[in-house]
């Protein structure tokens, strides 16, 4: 408070403290002054306001905190702090049991989708089928049909607004058909 604060040519945040403290803040602004500075000379097709900026900041500041507290000795079962090569192996450990959950967690969610989403996607499935089954094969676009007898048949798609559009349910069967033939 005393100070004349944070130096311009090497800041440095007081993770002792909070980002509403008056250094951080001091430091926040002048990280802030500069984003939006090069913002400007630089061009960026998107302009944030300060406040989303701030924002911003202030939260890659927690997460920085968040970690740098967590890097700090903590006591041990004797009562002395830990020693540098003791808190390095605690974190290792901490950041393997975080990553083996993570991967385990991809495995299940990318081997073994949840019983939810069979399920949504089984009624899915079966509301494709009965749709399709109720349109029949005269419910289909004739699209393709032929000129029969040098008579061209024109057909007009009524447009009727009770009538719901299907073409991304049906591209999607189509989709399925290719890539799954053999359930075709």
């Amino acid at each position: 408070e005393d100070g004349p604060g944070p130096d311009a040519n090497a800041p440095a945040f007081d993770l002792m403290h909070s980002p509403s403290s008056l250094w951080n803040g001091a430091i926040i602004d002048s990280v802030l002054q500069e984003l939006q500075t090069r913002c400007r000379d630089e061009n960026w097709p998107i302009h944030r306001s300060d406040t989303y900026l701030r924002a911003l900041i202030v939260d890659r500041y927690r997460r920085l905190r968040t970690v740098w507290r967590k890097a700090q000795p903590k006591l041990t079962e004797k009562g002395t702090l830990e020693t540098p090569a003791e808190t390095e192996t605690r974190l290792v450990a901490e950041r393997e049991t975080v990553l083996k959950a993570n991967r385990q967690t991809t495995r299940r969610r990318n081997v073994c989708p949840s019983t939810e989403e069979k399920e949504d996607d089984v009624d899915a499935w079966k509301w494709l089928k009965d749709l399709i089954t109720s349109l029949g094969e005269h419910g289909m676009s004739s699209e393709e049909s032929g000129v029969e007898n040098e008579v061209e048949v024109v057909l007009r798609v009524k447009n009727l607004p009770w009538r719901r559009s299907i073409e991304r349910e049906l591209d999607l069967i189509d989709l399925q058909r290719l890539l799954d033939g053999d359930i075709f």
